[in-house]
């Protein structure tokens, strides 16, 4: 006799408790949280990178960009060393101006130190030293007919973040 028909297994609790059913879903669900906790944590990390990378080029360009104006001040000194830069004294003499977006200040390094109005602190900011002096020594000038005066160049960046300043010296013949 063949009886085919439906056959009930009854449980108890403690096959309930021993049961290994749903155990690979609850597994697979605590693996794909702590996967999906990286992934966020990465892209998180990502990010933060980039906006430091991103922020670090804005720096150097604009420190490289700052510094080809003070390079091309220098270069161009007929452009800010004119006879009305010259002749207008040590505490008064200023030239500020504009250059690729940069501002140019150049003003007298002097021994006073006397700031002067219409440049900025940065520029205004600068070691006390004679303005006219001997040339320096084995610079091939001769103390006798020849002295330095010396100049303070401010580039400053547009952003206001970077600022270069060098100090440079101009030879003339002594006035006799």
């Amino acid at each position: 006799m063949n009886m085919r028909g439906k056959h009930t297994v009854a449980t108890t609790p403690k096959d309930t408790i021993n049961s290994e059913s749903g155990f690979a879903l609850v597994t697979a669900l605590l693996i794909l949280a702590v996967l999906t906790m990286i992934g966020i944590a990465a892209t998180t990390t990502s990010t933060v990178e980039l906006k430091i990378s991103g922020n670090e080029a804005q720096s150097v360009n604009s420190f490289y960009n700052t510094e080809g104006v003070l390079i091309n001040t220098l270069e161009t000194p007929n452009t800010w060393l004119t006879t009305g830069f010259l002749t207008a004294g040590e505490t008064a003499a200023l030239y500020s101006g504009i250059l690729n977006d940069n501002t140019v200040e150049i003003r007298c390094i002097e021994s006073t130190n006397t700031p002067i109005s219409g440049l900025s602190t940065g520029a205004n900011d600068l070691p006390a030293r004679l303005h006219r002096d001997s040339p320096p020594s084995r610079s091939g000038y001769s103390m006798k007919h020849f002295e330095v005066h010396r100049y303070g160049i401010t580039t400053t960046a547009t952003s206001g973040n970077t600022n270069i300043q060098a100090g440079v010296w101009k030879v003339f013949n002594k006035s006799q």
